[in-house]
């Protein structure tokens, strides 16, 4: 708490140095100093997580073999599927197996939680951590799936259970998945920062999860249509600025798959360059760990194939994400360093939803910044103050052509392109980037 407090403290008198000198990033060579831990499960890297385990009948040594084979490092447990502890110690072992992380998930778990928020129990809680410590000990276990999508209503049971877990478990990740700004309904945009800001200064989280499927199932035929959700870069913009300011790492989905859903719109099919858009623009925002949303497909009928079928066998989305996860690990450790400081933005306003912060127009070695729906994420190492940027299209659709006027003292910039490390040069102050739709460039300064 204490910690927190100062971090923020020191984010409120960064800003005010800021709108006194007119500055609007970072100094250029000094780090943000938030002492922020992001590498919250030891990787090294940006955590790779995914929704829903292999089904009983495919719960084998092969199908975990080619989940790791994917690039995913963090198993989700899948409490529907790992409904026994027989179950949960198979996975478990089969993590271990492929050093893979595990995280959790039990049915009974959720079950006391929604029972102690109606009639609060401490036997409950005591029950919870009986499951837990089960296996805690196992050597793939990270920590605790407790909840996924809580409304503010649940704030005060979470806080009683995961403040036991922390107390026996210190060591160990409590995770919750938090809910969109478009699933806080009837809210608002200050209500959804009110949702966002109570569970961040009642429950102290060392991360913030959440979800949001921006891929809306369109007909460009229908009048009114829409072809993405308007609120996504809101909602990331907003996530950047509240885990800056908590010193804490953001982790954020991505769709696989098409789904029915009878109080929202439905969502298509992703392409390659769809679910390569989502995971660069979480990037792009600060995201510290990618989770996809799903890995084996689930057993309704409203959910399209995912990254492995029913039958376990691999769709083409499968190879899309392992391609992807390897190209943005080769640059992954330098984010996971990194404080996500703020955004370059160009983008036409989306049906009433700007970016929740100011657009910097400036940043490190970059002056200005010349062209249209793009996205730069600015980042500054939290240890040594280096910074780099992270370029995207604003859409999955469009292709870009930016420029970047840069300082005079710049000839050159390293440049991670497709995943593979080279040098860009910088001619008379500008460097032109091409990007393509689905693709993105990072630039270290």
């Amino acid at each position: 708490m204490r910690r927190n407090a100062v971090k923020k403290l020191y984010a409120i008198m960064l800003s005010l140095v800021f709108m006194l000198c007119g500055c609007s990033s970072a100094p250029k060579d000094a780090p943000l100093g938030t002492n922020a831990e992001y590498d919250v499960l030891g990787l090294g890297n940006i955590a790779v997580g995914m929704w829903v385990t292999p089904t009983d009948a495919y719960r084998t040594e092969e199908q975990f073999k080619l989940l790791s084979e994917s690039g995913i490092n963090v198993v989700n447990g899948f409490g529907y599927s790992e409904n026994t502890d027989e179950k949960v110690q198979a996975v478990l072992d089969y993590c271990e197996k492929f050093g893979l992380k595990y995280l959790y998930s039990s049915i009974a778990v959720e079950e006391n939680i929604r029972a102690y928020k109606d009639a609060p129990d401490e036997k409950l809680v005591s029950a919870t951590m009986e499951q837990i410590d089960k296996f805690a000990s196992h050597s793939a276990y990270a920590g605790q799936l407790f909840l996924d999508e809580p409304s503010v209503a649940y704030f005060d049971a979470l806080k009683e259970f995961i403040g036991a877990y922390k107390e026996k478990h210190p060591d160990k990740l409590a995770y919750v998945n938090m809910l969109p700004s478009y699933g806080v309904a009837g809210s608002g945009s200050s209500g959804y920062e009110s949702y966002v800001d109570s569970w961040i200064e009642k429950i102290s989280p060392n991360m913030y999860s959440y979800d949001s499927y921006p891929l809306i199932d369109y007909n460009p035929e229908t009048p009114g249509y829409r072809t993405e959700m308007e609120d996504y870069y809101y909602n990331l913009d907003l996530l950047r600025v509240k885990t800056l300011e908590a010193g804490i790492p953001m982790w954020a989905f991505a769709a696989t798959l098409a789904y029915t859903h009878p109080s929202e719109p439905n969502r298509r099919e992703p392409s390659r360059e769809e679910i390569r858009w989502q995971v660069f623009s979480d990037l792009a925002f600060g995201a510290k760990g990618i989770q996809y949303f799903c890995y084996f497909t689930p057993g309704q009928d409203s959910y399209g194939e995912a990254m492995v079928t029913r039958g376990g066998v691999p769709t083409e989305r499968y190879y899309y994400v392992q391609e992807l996860n390897k190209e943005f690990s080769s640059y992954g450790n330098i984010l996971l360093n990194s404080d996500a400081v703020g955004v370059m933005f160009n983008d036409y306003r989306r049906n009433g939803f700007d970016i929740y912060s100011t657009p910097l127009k400036k940043f490190g070695s970059i002056e200005s910044v010349e062209g249209n729906r793009y996205v730069v994420g600015c980042f500054s190492d939290k240890d040594t103050g280096k910074k780099s940027v992270l370029i995207s299209p604003t859409t999955p659709r469009d292709d870009i052509t930016l420029t970047l006027n840069m300082a005079k003292n710049v000839k050159s910039v390293s440049a991670y392109v497709g995943g593979e490390k080279t040098t860009l040069n910088v001619e008379n102050r500008r460097l032109t980037l091409n990007v393509k739709h689905g693709d993105a460039v990072l630039l270290q300064l």
